[in-house]
C-alpha cells in the first residue's frame, strides 16, 4: 500500500511539472541590436533591412498606449508611457514590469542603486524608482506648476529642465539640480537650480553641460516669438557661465552631439541644423520639418578585409508622420527611408 501511495505521488508531481512546463510560454530572440521607434501604434523594430511592427503587442499581447520614449539599460528596454514605465526583455521584448503611479511621464535616467528617475511633467515632480520592487519610493518637486520635460544626469547628479509654456506668460528658464549619491550614499535631494535661456528643453554633456532653450515660440501668433539660446553651465560647480542667442533660430529642441562631442544637432523652424559649440554658428543640414532626430556610427565593409565608418543622422518627417530618413553626413545625402505603421514619437539604438 505504501509502494502505491508513493507511486501515486511521483506520478501526480511529475503530471504537475509537465503541466507546468507547457504551460510556460517560450519567446524567440528576434530583436536585439537595431533600432527601435516609438509610434503612436506601439513600438516596431528595424534591423537594417526589415521594419516589424508592434512588436510589443505582437509578442505580449497587449497595446502600449501613448507610448513616447524607450531606453535602454543592460538587456531590458523601458518604455515611457503617460501613466506607466513598461520594461521588455531587449531580445525577445517578453514584458517584465509594469511600473504605475504616474500622471504624464515624459523622460526617464538611470542613476545609482538600481534606481530610475522619472520626470512626471503631469506632476511637476521626478519620481524615484526602486527597479528591485518597481516602485516608486520618493519624489522631488520641480517647483509649483513647472512643466519638467527632459533630464540628463552625470556621475552623482542629475539635471531636470523645466521646459515651460507657449505663451510669454508660462515661459520658464529653470534647471533643477537633484543630487543622487555622495560617495557610496544613496540620495535624492534637491540642491537647487539654475537659470538658463527661456523654455529649455534638451541638453547634451560634453565637458561642460550645454542646454538648449527653445525661447518663446507660439506657431499661431508670432509676435511675441523670441530666437532660441545656448547655454554653457559648469556640470559640477553649476555656474552658469554664459547664455548665447542663436541668431536666426527659432522653436530650437532636441540637442544631441556628435560621436566625440565636437558638433551638436538639433530640429529648429524649417529643418535640421548643425551648430558648433564655440562659435554657436547654427547651419541648415536639411529642410526637413523633424521633431525627433538621433545619430549613431555605423560601420559597412571597404573591402573583403577592412571597414569604413560613417556617422548617421536618423530624423522623423512631421509632414510623413510614418516616416524616418537616413543621412550619410559622409555623403550629404539621404541614404535610406524607413515606413513604420503610425506616426513617429521616439528613435533609439541598442
Amino acid at each position: 500500500m505504501k509502494l502505491l501511495n508513493y507511486l501515486l505521488v511521483v506520478v501526480l508531481f511529475v503530471s504537475a511539472c509537465k503541466k507546468e512546463s507547457e504551460d510556460a510560454p517560450t519567446y524567440s530572440k528576434d530583436y536585439g541590436s537595431g533600432m527601435y521607434i516609438v509610434t503612436e501604434n506601439g513600438i516596431s523594430f528595424y534591423d537594417g533591412e526589415v521594419v516589424k511592427n508592434q512588436i510589443y503587442k505582437k509578442v505580449n499581447g497587449s497595446s502600449i498606449l501613448n507610448g513616447k520614449k524607450i531606453k535602454f539599460s543592460g538587456t531590458k528596454a523601458y518604455i515611457v508611457t503617460d501613466n506607466q514605465i513598461l520594461t521588455a526583455n531587449v531580445k525577445t521584448f517578453e514584458n517584465k514590469e509594469e511600473i504605475n503611479g504616474f500622471t504624464n511621464a515624459v523622460d526617464l535616467d538611470f542613476v545609482s542603486y538600481n534606481r530610475l528617475f522619472v520626470v512626471d511633467k503631469g506632476d511637476s515632480r521626478v519620481k524615484v524608482v526602486d527597479l528591485l520592487t518597481s516602485s516608486i519610493t520618493s519624489d522631488i518637486e520641480t517647483g509649483d506648476h513647472t512643466q519638467p520635460v527632459f533630464i540628463v544626469s552625470n556621475s552623482y547628479k542629475s539635471f531636470v529642465l523645466n521646459g515651460g509654456g507657449v505663451a510669454t506668460q508660462t515661459k520658464d528658464s529653470t534647471v533643477v539640480v537633484i543630487e543622487y549619491r555622495d560617495d557610496l550614499v544613496e540620495l535624492a535631494d534637491f540642491i537647487g537650480d539654475l537659470s538658463v535661456g527661456d523654455n529649455p528643453n534638451s541638453a547634451v554633456l560634453s565637458g561642460r553641460l550645454k542646454v538648449l532653450s527653445q525661447g518663446v515660440y507660439d506657431p499661431i501668433n508670432s509676435i511675441n516669438n523670441t530666437e532660441s539660446s545656448l547655454s554653457d553651465v559648469n556640470q559640477y560647480s553649476n555656474q552658469v557661465y554664459s547664455t548665447n542667442t542663436l541668431t536666426g533660430i527659432y522653436n530650437a529642441q532636441n540637442l544631441i552631439s556628435n560621436w566625440n562631442n565636437s558638433i551638436c544637432y538639433l530640429t529648429a523652424e524649417g529643418g535640421v541644423y548643425s551648430l558648433n559649440e564655440s562659435s554657436l554658428n547654427a547651419n541648415l543640414l536639411v529642410s526637413v520639418n523633424a521633431s525627433i532626430i538621433n545619430a549613431i556610427v555605423e560601420s559597412f565593409p571597404d573591402t573583403d578585409t577592412t571597414f569604413v565608418s560613417s556617422q548617421m543622422l536618423y530624423m522623423n518627417d512631421l509632414d510623413n508622420p510614418n516616416t524616418i530618413y537616413k543621412y550619410n553626413f559622409e555623403l550629404s545625402l539621404f541614404t535610406d527611408t524607413i515606413i513604420v505603421d503610425g506616426a513617429v514619437k521616439d528613435i533609439a539604438f541598442y
